[in-house]
């Protein structure tokens, strides 16, 4: 038994962290110190208060050379595999990632494929965030990493993000480290532990002798221990007359035993980690018996039992153990053990460690590349670049340096020491490092110099090479040099499904630009082909571009759910964001904007975690239009600032903002300024044939053509450009074609125009009604339609939607055309915040228009009310909100309504 004293300062700061847990604020606490000092003692103290207040606990330990997140894999072995459904449907997309990194999950294994932006360290951070606020039924646990001076890099990335996540989680983090190995992460609480002075160090004497101590021990304790609690322990255990040091006494007890049993336990100091009995006979020969005998006479005073294996008793044992061998000796059993290793999955890193020992330096450094190229197929990026580190210089590491550069975002550097190593390659290496820089082009958008590279790699003809000069094509918008490259490597991948999935894709969608049919054909053949051969994560980015291919024809699109809930059992976060992203877009068509924004502020909401921000930037674009839509401006535009700041964005995302900021101009009614708006953002899709046929292309040539500037030529463009094959585009095309003959006096052709667009826009039901109210517009001022009808239809479900602004532009075309047009009592959602002061609907409506600035008769006008009921409704107003002013209730009015 370890005895805790000396620490009360400690662990009543313990107690307040799980104190505060309980009340489900998440906290993280690191114990630091040297060898032996105690760390481990606090953090059971830790494990026993949990356990007290009814938090589960988890543990783990770092070891020396055990590979990428071993601690994470030993505290969650357990429950994940006793638990599997823990955390439910929330938890299931982060299946893969747990599988692919900690091969205790029984989920589905995440492989590569595209979309491999996403860091797998901010995913599997994600994933145990979710599976530590699921576990316990929500009432909080405690994760316990000890050793954490030899965790590896991706173990310590995940805790840095989990720590800072972890705040409003009921759950405590805590962990060890030797500080003078590793200096403390900044992201804990950090508790250092001192050596005892002598009144604690007499008291753990005591205590661990069970009573009084006698005078010569208490002097050899005093003398040798220097206050060292795992010291102070050893020495009483062991008594007057033991040798004064650890290193003694671990000689002195080994001298003792046969020289067989003496050999396993070095041996097994020399492998490192806890002793494994199975790699002891392995390496010595000595025979499971005599193994089996060395480790039961080693027990208690060097190994423990722990479960159903053993352990050091302490770090400082093994070390006192190693002590005991010559430099020779230890170079001999460091060969033989590294090859016992060798041959054992998941001990590679301590293999060539052992290697490096015993003088193979280049034995070692090929394991560590070999490693490195591991992890980082399998996600552990950070830990391979570590393994690189150690693996040396040459040509072979470059080009592993290069990929690992340009997937842990740091493309610019890969460009910059890939390029300076390119001389001294040849041969293979060459071209591997050439076609890595090409990639790492990609990803800069820096197209000319990708092809250059290409170009040098000297493999014109290699099917890999033709499908990144494809996507190197299409970047810039040269379809038909991306389309003839993607045939190419079509044709030369027969032996390679995954090439030749990738280079189907890239053919569809250049297709998509300017046929339909031949681009649902491509897809649908790629999405059959990653089918036949397994590759789930091209079956996925198949199925979203033949979901795109839909959406050109309407906006519901049953081909997303298929695509999301494949991507959510494999673990394509990124993809799972997409599908969500254009099921979004089918909402915002048919339901409208204000539909549309609980789920994108959601997927917002997740692309910022995962650290994806071109997938937050269209989320904020949506979230603006819905602001434009109920006219917001303030909170339009600071989606439109968040959504225009993100790294990396595409041209739509620039587009947006005079786009959106358009959107508000026109549901204000000042088509005006919301058509020159729509000309900014044209001009910035225009000749980007790249880029995704947005539904604005319509609207903008209808504005033109109601507003009477330019609109013949917005027509001619969009009739001939790509945008027109979408639906949602032609069928507002039509409108402004209706607009136009109607002007020229052919009221029989903009009748079958505009019916001919309502059947185009039949889904598009959001769509429809904005529109066509446009166009109802001009047929009210040129006479040659019937506005009425179609305008109360439209009316009337904007009001039923909750759609204010542009239902207030249908009421007042209504007005103007001698119609009376009351606003529906009653439909105008109450915020919550006024709900409960009692405004009613009615209110609320009048409360918007004073945030406007509207005077009373102005609201008055505007809501068929007499003066005199909108006089009351401001009274009713001020009482209920507290407000004594004008002034005071408009500024509420903003910030509520």
């Amino acid at each position: 038994m370890s005895y805790l004293v000396g620490r009360a300062g400690e662990i009543a700061l313990v107690r307040g962290l799980v104190a505060d847990v309980r009340e489900g604020r998440g906290r993280a606490l690191l114990v630091a110190g040297e060898a032996g000092v105690g760390k481990s003692r606090l953090l059971s103290e830790a494990v026993r208060l949990a356990g007290g207040a009814g938090l589960a606990v988890l543990r783990g330990r770092a070891v020396a050379g055990a590979g990428a997140y071993r601690p994470l894999a030993e505290a969650l072995g357990g429950v994940l595999r006793d638990e599997p459904a823990v955390g439910g449907e929330e938890l299931r997309a982060y299946r893969p990632a747990f599988g692919r990194m900690l091969p205790c999950w029984t989920g589905e294994s995440g492989e590569s494929g595209p979309f491999g932006g996403l860091d797998q360290v901010v995913v599997l951070a994600e994933g145990l965030l979710r599976l530590l606020r699921a576990l316990n039924d929500g009432r909080g646990c405690l994760l316990v990493l000890e050793d954490l001076h030899w965790a590896d890099a991706d173990t310590m990335a995940v805790l840095d993000y989990l720590a800072a996540t972890v705040r409003d989680c009921p759950v405590l983090l805590a962990g060890s480290v030797r500080d003078e190995e590793r200096p403390p992460p900044r992201w804990a609480h950090t508790v250092r532990l001192d050596r005892l002075d002598e009144a604690g160090t007499l008291e753990l004497a005591r205590r661990r002798a069970g009573g009084v101590l006698a005078p010569e021990l208490r002097r050899l304790v005093l003398d040798q221990s220097d206050g060292l609690p795992f010291l102070v322990e050893e020495l009483v255990a062991g008594g007057p007359g033991v040798p004064p040091t650890l290193a003694g006494m671990v000689a002195e007890l080994l001298g003792g035993l046969p020289d067989g049993w003496r050999g396993v336990l070095q041996t097994a100091a020399v492998l490192g980690g806890d002793p494994d009995w199975t790699l002891l006979d392995a390496v010595t020969g000595a025979g499971e018996d005599t193994v089996l005998a060395a480790l039961r006479a080693a027990q208690p005073r060097l190994v423990v039992p722990e479960g159903e294996a053993l352990r050091w008793r302490h770090a400082l044992t093994r070390d006192a153990v190693l002590e005991t061998l010559t430099p020779p000796e230890r170079a001999v059993l460091a060969r033989r053990s590294a090859e016992a290793l060798l041959a054992r999955p998941g001990r590679g890193v301590r293999a060539a460690e052992l290697l490096t020992a015993s003088g193979e330096g280049d034995r070692a450094a090929a394991v560590y590349l070999r490693l490195a190229r591991e992890n980082r197929e399998r996600g552990a990026l950070r830990d391979a670049w570590t393994l690189l580190e150690r693996a040396g210089d040459g040509v072979a590491v470059t080009v592993e340096r290069v990929r690992l550069l340009t997937l842990l975002g740091r493309a610019a550097e890969a460009l910059a020491e890939g390029s300076a190593a390119l001389d001294e390659a040849t041969g293979d290496d060459h071209a591997r490092l050439c076609v890595s820089l090409a990639e790492a082009a990609i990803v800069m958008r820096a197209w000319d110099d990708g092809a250059a590279f290409l170009r040098r790699s000297g493999r014109p003809d290699d099917p890999h090479a033709l499908v990144l000069a494809a996507d190197m094509a299409f970047g810039p918008g040269d379809l038909a040099r991306a389309a003839d490259l993607a045939r190419a490597a079509i044709d030369r991948s027969e032996g390679d499904p995954e090439v030749r999935c990738r280079a189907l894709v890239v053919l569809g969608r250049c297709l998509l630009r300017q046929d339909v049919a031949a681009a649902r054909a491509v897809h649908e053949k790629a999405v059959q082909l990653a089918a036949e051969h397994g590759l789930r994560p091209w079956r996925v980015t198949a199925l979203i571009n033949l979901a795109t291919v839909d959406l050109t024809e309407g906006p519901v699109v049953p081909l997303l759910a298929e695509a999301r809930e494949l991507a959510v059992r494999t673990g394509r976060l990124a993809e799972v964001i997409v599908t969500e992203l254009l099921r979004m877009e089918g909402v915002l068509l048919t339901e409208g904007p204000r539909a549309a924004e609980p789920a994108a502020l959601e997927a917002a909401e997740q692309a910022g975690r995962l650290r994806l921000p071109t997938l937050q930037a269209v989320a904020e674009t949506i979230v603006a239009q819905a602001r434009a839509d109920d006219g917001d401006a303030e909170g339009m535009r600071a989606a439109l600032v968040a959504a225009a700041g993100r790294p990396g964005g595409p041209v739509e995302i620039a587009a947006a903002v005079p786009l959106v900021e358009g959107h508000l101009r026109l549901v204000s009614g000042d088509l005006d300024a919301a058509a020159a708006l729509f000309d900014e953002g044209v001009a910035l899709l225009r000749g980007h044939r790249q880029a995704a046929p947005v539904w604005h292309w319509g609207l903008w040539a209808l504005l033109r053509t109601v507003t009477g500037t330019g609109g013949e030529e917005a027509r001619a463009e969009l009739r001939g450009s790509y945008p027109a094959l979408r639906r949602a585009n032609l069928g507002v095309l039509h409108y402004a074609d209706a607009v136009a003959a109607g002007r020229a006096g052919g009221k029989a052709e903009a009748a079958a125009l505009m019916a001919s667009g309502d059947a185009l826009l039949a889904e598009h039901h959001w769509w429809r009604r904005l529109c066509r109210t446009l166009a109802m517009r001009s047929a009210l001022d040129d006479g040659w339609y019937d506005p009425v009808p179609v305008l109360r239809a439209d009316l009337a479900a904007f009001e039923d939607a909750g759609d204010v602004r542009p239902a207030r532009l249908a009421r007042d075309l209504l007005r103007r055309a001698g119609v009376p047009a009351r606003r529906a009592r009653g439909r105008t959602p109450v915020p919550a915040a006024l709900r409960t002061a009692g405004v009613t609907s009615r209110e609320t409506e009048v409360l918007a228009l004073v945030a406007e600035g509207l005077t009373n008769r102005q609201i008055a006008e505007r809501l068929f009310l007499s003066p005199r009921t909108v006089d009351t409704h401001v009274a009713s107003l001020l009482a209920k909100t507290g407000t004594t002013a004008r002034a005071e209730l408009r500024a509420l009015a903003r910030t509520v309504v």
